[in-house]
């Protein structure tokens, strides 16, 4: 009598079942709220735990056109296209050069300031490796960093080659401060950068 009774139970419970599932299968179908739907979740950018000496500290890339203006410096440097130049250049500029010397020019001076420059040479190769463009949130400052290789040769015949860190501050989309810094290469160092980098 038992076995009849469980087996009873067992058939109820699969019937039952197999009703729930027709139910569900043709049970109209609701349309979901999109209102309902979580927000995307946005990617908070985290703020530099560095010391507050550290002013410049939370950077971000820039602009990809600044770098462009920044290569066009140095074509045109190269080519002995000096008027060229000064469209890239603010108003007013200020210049550290790795000598320790600081140069401003204007709008009035800074085309005879460049055409001045480079009368020193009789050739320049200046190869930017690396450009890269990057704004400052902690001074909403726009900067160009460029790793050239650069190679020249005065007017006397003498040749000379140097790795520069250029620091380019932009502001307007015009250059307005140029830090260079001057590196002396080992041999080893300026043998691969003669062999990889094109002249």
């Amino acid at each position: 009598m038992s076995k009849f009774i469980l087996l009873f139970a067992l058939i109820a419970t699969i019937a039952a079942c197999h009703s729930n599932t027709k139910s569900e299968e043709n049970a109209p179908v609701v349309a979901k709220d999109s209102s309902s739907r979580p927000e995307p979740v946005t990617k908070s950018v985290a703020q530099s735990t560095l010391p507050s000496f550290v002013a410049f500290k939370n950077w971000e890339i820039g602009d990809p056109e600044l770098a462009n203006s920044v290569l066009g410096v140095y074509e045109a440097w190269d080519r002995e296209n000096t008027d060229s130049m000064a469209k890239y250049f603010a108003d007013s500029a200020i210049y550290d050069f790795p000598n320790g010397t600081r140069i401003i020019t204007t709008r009035r001076t800074i085309a005879a300031t460049f055409r001045k420059w480079r009368h020193e040479y009789m050739g320049t190769s200046n190869i930017p490796f690396s450009l890269i463009s990057l704004h400052n949130n902690d001074n909403d400052q726009d900067w160009v960093i460029a790793w050239t290789w650069n190679k020249w040769q005065y007017k006397d015949g003498k040749r000379d080659s140097a790795l520069y860190c250029d620091n380019w501050r932009i502001k307007g989309g015009k250059i307005i401060y140029l830090n260079s810094l001057e590196n002396n290469v080992s041999k080893a160092l300026a043998k691969r950068l003669n062999e990889n980098i094109p002249k």
